[in-house]
């Protein structure tokens, strides 16, 4: 007698493990915290340089949340 094996219904992206998302979800908040302090440390700036070495630094901060919250689904 042979039986079929269950299939289990699952969907395309697997489930995440509860710590995962506890863990990303401070690594974002991390993220925006720097990109924001990178923002307001600018407008205090006053060479060129600086300025836009602050700037850059948010850009790849805010790109990384983009990244890691809308890359990933």
């Amino acid at each position: 007698m042979s039986t079929q094996p269950e299939t289990q219904n699952r969907s395309e992206t697997p489930e995440r493990n509860s710590s995962a998302e506890t863990v990303l979800g401070f690594i974002i908040i991390g993220l925006l915290a720097g990109g924001t302090v990178g923002v307001v440390k600018a407008f205090s700036m006053t060479s060129g340089v600086g300025v836009m070495c602050c700037l850059f630094g948010s850009v790849v901060a805010f790109g990384a949340v983009y990244y890691i919250y809308f890359g990933k689904r």
